[in-house]
Order: C-alpha cells, then sequence, then structure tokens
C-alpha cells in the first residue's frame, strides 16, 4: 500500500495529522450570537429575488448550524456599504460590484453560480434603441436620453460607459442619463418610449422574451459587449479562515436551481450549483473601473 507524503511527513515526525473534515467543520462556531447576515444585490424586483434566496439562506442555517438572515439591498451600493460598515458578512453581487467592495470593504469571492458544465454564468451587456429614434450607431446618441441601471452595475453602467467612451461621447455629459435602479426598469424605460436609448442585458432580453415582453424587431442594438462573468459570493474581511471554509463547503451543497442564469450570453438556464470563485476573476472589470471614475485595483 501506498503512503501519501503528507502521512509519510507525520509518521516521520511521530506527530498526529488530522485532517479538517465535516465533523470538525461542525465545531467551528456561528461568528455572531444571532447568525450571519446574507446580502444580495437587487439585480431583479425584489419580489422575485426575495423567495429564492430566503429558500437558499434556511439551506445555510442548517448545514452552518447558524441562523442565515437574508437581506435584498435597496440599491447596489448600499450592498457594497452594508459590506463597509460591517452590518453583513457575505453578499451577491455583480462584478463590478464585487471590486469595488473588494477595495472598499476587503470582501473575498469564495464562490460562482454556474451552469450545468460547471462553468460560472456568462451573460451580455448592450445598448439598444427603438426604430423611430432614427439613431443608427453609438455617435448618434449624442444629446439623446439614456437610461443606465445602477451606477454599480457592470452591464447597466461600467460596460456601456466604456462603450460610449470609445465611441468619442462622455458617458455622463454628453448624453442626458437617468439610473433606473434595475435593469427592467432600464427595460421599461426603453420600451414605452421614456428614454432614446438603454442599456439592456442578456439576462433581461431573455426573460423578457420567456413572458412574450420582447420581440427583436422592436429595438436595435448599437453595441453589444463580449460575455461578462456572473458576478461571485463573497464574504466579508473579519470572518475567521475556518467560517470561511465551513461557508464554502455548505455553499458547494446547496440548491440554487430557482436562479436563473445566461448560458454564454443566450438563453437562461437553471443554476446548476455553485463552484469555487477567486477575487483574479475580476481583473479585466477591475481593469476598466477608471472610466468611470472609480479606482478598485488592490491597495490602499
Amino acid at each position: 500500500m501506498k503512503v501519501s507524503s503528507l502521512a509519510a511527513f507525520c509518521m516521520g515526525l511521530s506527530i498526529l495529522c488530522v485532517p479538517i473534515t465535516a465533523s470538525a467543520e461542525d465545531e467551528v462556531p456561528c461568528p455572531h450570537p444571532d447568525g450571519i447576515t446574507f446580502a444580495i444585490e437587487p439585480y431583479e424586483p425584489i419580489n422575485t429575488l426575495e423567495p429564492v434566496f430566503r429558500a437558499i439562506g434556511e439551506q445555510l442555517s442548517e448545514r452552518l448550524h447558524c441562523p442565515v438572515h437574508v437581506m435584498i439591498t435597496v440599491s447596489y451600493s448600499a450592498e457594497i456599504e452594508a459590506m463597509r460598515s460591517g452590518h453583513t458578512d457575505l453578499g451577491l453581487f455583480g462584478p463590478l460590484g464585487y471590486v469595488m467592495a473588494h477595495k472598499m470593504a476587503g470582501v473575498d469571492a469564495i464562490a460562482v453560480l454556474s451552469t450545468p458544465t460547471g462553468q460560472a454564468g456568462l451573460y451580455t451587456a448592450s445598448i439598444v434603441t427603438r426604430p423611430s429614434t432614427g439613431i443608427h450607431d453609438l455617435a448618434g446618441l449624442r444629446g439623446r436620453s439614456f437610461a443606465y441601471s445602477d451606477p454599480a452595475s457592470t452591464s447597466g453602467h461600467l460596460l456601456p460607459a466604456a462603450a460610449l467612451r470609445n465611441a468619442g461621447l462622455d458617458p455622463d455629459h454628453d448624453l442626458a442619463v437617468r439610473y433606473a435602479g434595475t435593469h427592467t426598469a432600464a427595460f421599461e424605460a426603453i420600451r414605452n418610449g421614456q428614454v432614446d436609448a438603454a442599456e439592456l442585458n442578456s439576462e433581461t432580453i431573455a426573460d423578457a422574451r420567456a413572458v412574450g415582453e420582447y420581440d427583436p424587431k422592436d429595438y436595435v442594438v448599437l453595441w453589444q459587449s463580449e460575455p461578462i462573468p456572473q458576478g461571485p459570493i463573497a464574504v466579508a474581511a473579519g470572518l475567521s479562515p475556518a467560517f470561511r471554509q465551513k461557508l464554502l463547503t455548505a455553499l458547494m451543497s446547496v440548491d440554487v436551481s430557482k436562479i436563473r442564469l445566461n448560458d454564454n450570453g443566450k438563453d437562461t438556464v437553471a443554476a446548476s450549483r455553485l463552484t469555487p470563485q477567486t477575487d483574479a476573476a475580476y481583473d479585466g472589470i477591475r481593469n476598466l473601473t477608471p472610466i468611470i471614475g472609480v479606482d478598485t485595483h488592490r491597495g490602499p
């Protein structure tokens, strides 16, 4: 029988090496007497998100032997502030929200929602208008009304702003900009003719198509991004390494099939599972943030 190098090392030193097992993780206590808080950014309407994440919170509570309180924040920025002020312990972020929270609050990515292939879900951003506006390219947006979703949104602000900048426009001052608050609200603004153009991500398109509210002929796509990785679940800086490991183990076994993901920017599919994720996966997003006047690079 072959002896592992770790076992040989332990026997050579006449010490007992005990790996961290599931039973050992069970002994790791809840970090707060009243449990932990799991924040979710409002990327969809709250009444859609709340039942899905309440069920996930219940699963986590059972696996962690620690109450998990789910909180849908009022905005993307509110989730970042909740982490910075120590009011929440883990959160589901978009890519931009995550790199901002990593810089401001020291949070760390640990998991990401994945498709049945085991790969992180991918989605796309776009800028659209209606045929009646007569706008045919990004340059034609100068002086026109435009809806972003949230200032801390990747597909709803950062990437469209970068596209506008690359087209020679100041993304904040050369258009009449408004922040709709959510991707759904930005879609409703363009759909109802309240603005001349808007951000529209592929997940919103897929959801609207599924309920008969999106017809491609009603819109002109002026720009579309390359695929964007799903944002991560991240943990607060103050959580102990032992509890982080216990949390990661619990997350890997949670049923997330009620969450819909874009599959490479196309149709939505049920999330298959959570898989481990690292901070480095979001370096591409981090490198773009100076476009919106935010430095999210690591360091003080």
